[in-house]
């Protein structure tokens, strides 16, 4: 079958046009009575003032985008900027927004959206002299909601901005940041792993569909935690890594302290050997082209074996069976022990594939020392996962 991407890496959810409203909740400002304008319409025209409110109104910590500043010539830029910029996504934790925000320091929180705290205070005092309260109230604490898109799209178009290179530009990254992980753009995944110290810290590019290995994928996950778990049994030096993506599986036993080689394709070892600098390694980090893996080898030797390899998430196209098998077979050390460490998706469209590698696996005198079948999440919700540990069969010490 041809390999179509984006079938199995966008959601439902996201391949689902957003309906639009039909209502909007209550306008929320709390207005100085002298800037009051009433307004009728129940969508807001974002080029008019906000209607004024009752002071009794209770403040619920959600912002609707009523309680935004309408785009006029009286909002100033300073203003704007700030507010888009505290609209940034929380960093990802593993693969979620981090759930320990509310317990960040307010320099904190700032620091990580790229605003200071001058330019946090002044928003701040124009927000509360101007009548937007609850947004003054709110700000460190915006959660990005459906109806931020029209506001957002309305400062794309507004001629009071038009002109602003730095407003449109945080504009149209709050939209792709909120529009899938497909369309997301470079971003910072902090990965949070049971008995590890720090956390993992991994760069991801925007994701197209021609490089697929600059995606963490839940697999590389999966594995991690098994393996931080059982690594004093599992893992013999040296180790490779085949298809190592953003490096997560490999960086972690990096951090445990194995001799690990990183590999993948050319377009991936650059944002590869970052994320392997980023979190303090010096492992080794090289091409390995499955198809041809010369270049690799005369880097490493003639000779160079294995005791372990591991894999995760491999397969997502007809050749990459056969493909990840002869790695397998040219590079692991050929002795009872050796072992390979094999983490895969259970992705119904790609049965065959898996059923091909099973297939493969058996007709090239593997044995199964051990398989289990994981639960666990990546982007795009929740995911099984194959785990097996493959030893060389008996025939081959005959």
């Amino acid at each position: 079958m041809d390999f179509d991407p984006l079938s199995f890496f966008t959601s439902d959810e996201v391949k689902k046009q957003p309906s639009q409203p039909t209502s909007q909740p209550p306008k929320r400002h709390e207005k100085n009575p002298d800037q009051a304008h009433h307004q009728q319409e129940l969508t807001p025209d974002l080029t008019e003032e906000p209607s004024e409110n009752s002071e009794d109104e209770q403040d619920d910590g959600l912002i609707h985008i009523f309680d935004l500043p309408p785009l006029t010539p009286n909002l100033p830029r300073e203003v704007l900027l700030t507010v888009l910029e505290l609209l940034k996504p929380d960093q990802t934790t593993n693969f979620g927004p981090s759930d320990d925000q509310k317990d960040k320091a307010e320099s904190e929180i700032l620091e990580s959206k790229g605003v200071t705290t001058e330019q946090y205070n002044s928003t701040k005092c124009w927000l509360l002299a101007n009548g937007y309260k609850v947004l003054a109230r709110n700000l460190l604490n915006i959660h990005f909601t459906q109806d931020f898109f029209s506001y957002l799209n309305k400062i794309l178009s507004s001629p009071h901005f038009v002109s602003d290179d730095a407003i449109l530009q945080s504009a149209s990254l709050r939209i792709s940041e909120n529009s899938g992980r497909t369309a997301r753009p470079n971003f910072q995944r902090k990965i949070v792993v049971k008995n590890l110290e720090k956390p993992i810290l991994l760069n991801e590019p925007a994701l197209i569909a021609d490089s697929l290995g600059l995606k963490t994928w839940g697999s590389s996950l999966i594995l991690s935690e098994h393996l931080l778990e059982q690594h004093q049994k599992l893992v013999l030096d040296p180790v490779l890594e085949l298809g190592a993506g953003t490096g997560l599986v490999g960086i972690t036993l990096g951090i445990l302290g194995y001799d690990v080689t990183l590999t993948d394709l050319p377009e991936i070892l650059p944002n590869l050997e970052t994320n392997v600098r980023l979190n303090g390694l010096n492992s080794d980090c090289l091409v390995l082209d499955w198809t041809n893996p010369s270049s690799f080898i005369e880097k490493k030797g003639q000779g160079i074996k294995y005791k372990t390899i591991v894999v995760a998430d491999p397969i997502y196209s007809a050749d990459h069976p056969r493909w990840v098998i002869n790695m397998i077979i040219t590079f692991l050390e050929k002795t009872p022990n050796s072992r390979v460490l094999l983490q895969i998706p259970v992705r119904q469209m790609f049965e065959g594939e898996r059923e091909l590698l099973w297939k493969i696996v058996k007709e090239e005198g593997f044995e199964i020392k051990d398989e289990k079948l994981m639960s666990g999440y990546d982007d795009f919700g929740a995911q099984k996962f194959i785990y097996k540990e493959l030893r060389w069969g008996n025939q081959h010490f005959i």
